[in-house]
């Protein structure tokens, strides 16, 4: 085999050397990381995982010596191809970050991105933090997003910590798909609104503003009615059959956005096997943002479902 023309042969030995043991380190704890303390796991999210934990200085020459793209959109989040990747400076507002994921996945694709992610759940801030802590890039906030500053407090369900909502699950419904949330305790937590802390922060223009927040999302707008004026995108999570009491449904979003001066780009929705639609993830474009017709295309169809 020839040799890479990427790096050179020692480049390359210290690269794999020091790739080796961070991962040697980090495997080792790579359940807490990725799902703080859940057990369920596989060979392929370990895999993200340490990818996660390789630092710049080693993940861009791997890359290159793998013949890797410095920069990739994941699979997951194909939805979000038409806006990207982006390689100038921008601000993202992850609210509902669990560990990371998707602010991970958006800094692999657009690396000069800013990311303020917002979790309130301890368990999972924590993996964030030793995830992401040290990457200036990222700022934790570990504090639940809503409509009025205070404290409020968080359902956390035992079986799907990913589910934690500031409301209450609806039984009947988790039970008809068949997915079970174990034991639901309660603990407060702190909440902010996004105008009270992109004023306190300074936070001006915002490209992207993803929520993902288990049927508050319609609170986290109210609580954002000035800064949604200086927002992009929005990527955004809500139900077509709600999980949660007094969640939304996806058309009240859509019309709370619509009235805002957004238009819906793109979405995506998931089942259970029987094409009876739970959650759909919308990705929505400020109207100035919108380019023209294109008139060489008579109609493009988008599959929903």
């Amino acid at each position: 085999m020839g040799e890479m023309p990427t790096a050179s042969r020692p480049l390359r030995g210290r690269v794999m050397e020091e790739a080796k043991e961070i991962c040697q380190i980090q495997g080792r704890r790579v359940r807490n990381y990725l799902y703080g303390g859940v057990s369920e796991w596989t060979a392929h999210s370990v895999w993200d995982a340490l990818r996660r934990r390789l630092p710049a200085r080693v993940k861009s020459p791997l890359k290159k010596m793998l013949g890797l793209p410095l920069t990739r959109l994941h699979p997951a989040w194909q939805i979000l191809a038409p806006i990207g990747p982006n390689y100038l400076p921008h601000c993202v507002i992850d609210v509902g970050a669990h560990t990371g994921w998707f602010f991970h996945c958006w800094l692999d694709w657009c690396p000069q991105a800013r990311v303020y992610a917002f979790e309130p759940y301890p368990a999972s801030f924590r993996a964030a933090v030793q995830n992401y802590g040290s990457d200036p890039r990222v700022r934790l906030v570990q504090m639940a997003v809503g409509e009025v500053v205070g404290e409020q407090v968080l359902n956390v369900l035992n079986k799907s910590i990913v589910s934690n909502s500031l409301l209450r699950p609806r039984e009947s419904v988790w039970d008809e798909l068949r997915y079970f949330t174990g034991s639901v305790t309660q603990t407060p937590v702190a909440v902010t609104t996004l105008d009270a802390y992109a004023a306190s922060n300074g936070l001006e223009s915002i490209y992207l503003l993803k929520i993902d927040v288990q049927g508050y999302e319609m609170h986290v707008l109210r609580g954002a009615a000035n800064m949604l004026s200086r927002v992009d995108y929005v990527f955004i999570e809500s139900g077509i059959r709600p999980l949660y009491e007094d969640a939304p449904r996806f058309s009240e979003v859509f019309e709370h956005l619509i009235a805002r001066g957004f238009h819906l780009m793109a979405m995506q929705a998931w089942h259970r096997g029987n094409h009876t639609l739970i959650e759909s993830d919308m990705l929505f474009r400020r109207n100035e943002l919108m380019p023209p017709v294109d008139e060489t295309v008579v109609r493009v169809t988008t599959r929903i479902g």
